[in-house]
């Protein structure tokens, strides 16, 4: 696919690469370091039109310093600000220790054009689905305080919504009420993005735009009873942020990883 023409600042979306220490090692019998390599090469071209990159989380999968600062290096090659938050997968600890500054960092936002970038941390020590606990939604409430732009969009690693699949939806966001009672009437926040779910989805929840990206690692089944394995390629997402609030998107799917 040819890289499509700009409408207003690009942010690029990638999530769960799930890389490991060992560049070698394999989950769910694919290569996360080789797929994620084949989608930084195809998102090459399009950051060059690009003002923003954004990782909604699981950002290794073992937690290991060698991991993060593999990735971290790989996210700067891009040459693009952004924002990278955690995942069920990542050690909190780590991953604040790797991006702590620089351009690619573990930061509450990051300005787009006329648009403000909000992450948002949803990791759950120890269990799988996510949740924002009070200090997460006090610093969610003075983000939105603090926005000088027209409009926002909202990340995080865990759904908020669900996506049609049970055994995903049962681990999303255990609380989504609390966000969405933030985000309820502000006209600012034009969507909310997550990963967690390793498939596409582009829906609406609350009122509110709702999107969620196919994993760089290996992508869930659709509608799948429990869990199963789809065996597409690794993606990516563009996002186009207009100066109306709309949002154009798409998901770029790479082909001979």
């Amino acid at each position: 696919m040819s890289v499509i023409p700009p409408n207003g600042p690009r942010l690029l979306q990638i999530t769960d690469t799930h890389l490991f220490a060992d560049p070698a090692t394999e989950q769910a019998g694919i290569l996360p370091e080789a797929r994620f390599q084949a989608t930084l090469r195809a998102m090459a071209p399009w950051a060059v039109s690009a003002d923003g990159l954004l990782h909604t989380g699981d950002l290794v999968h073992d937690g290991s310093d060698e991991a993060y600062q593999r990735l971290r290096q790989a996210l700067i090659s891009l040459d693009l600000p952004g924002l990278v938050m955690p995942g069920n997968h990542d050690d909190r600890a780590g991953l604040q220790a790797a991006f702590a500054d620089g351009p690619v960092s573990a930061a509450r936002t990051l300005r787009i054009g006329d648009w403000t970038l909000i992450g948002l941390d949803s990791l759950q020590t120890g269990e799988v689905p996510g949740h924002l606990d009070v200090a997460e939604l006090a610093a969610l409430d003075r983000a939105l305080a603090d926005c000088s732009t027209a409009y926002c969009l909202v990340a995080l690693h865990h759904p908020p919504f669900p996506v049609g699949t049970a055994w995903l939806d049962a681990i999303g966001l255990d609380n989504p009420g609390a966000l969405f009672q933030r985000l309820a009437g502000d006209y600012r926040v034009r969507a909310v993005v997550c990963g967690h779910v390793h498939m596409a989805f582009d829906g609406h929840a609350n009122g509110c735009r709702t999107l969620a990206t196919p994993a760089t690692a290996a992508q869930f089944l659709a509608g799948a009873e429990g869990f199963a394995i789809d065996r597409g390629p690794p993606a990516f997402r563009w996002l186009d942020l207009r100066a109306d609030g709309g949002i154009d998107t798409g998901v770029v799917r790479v082909s001979g990883a």
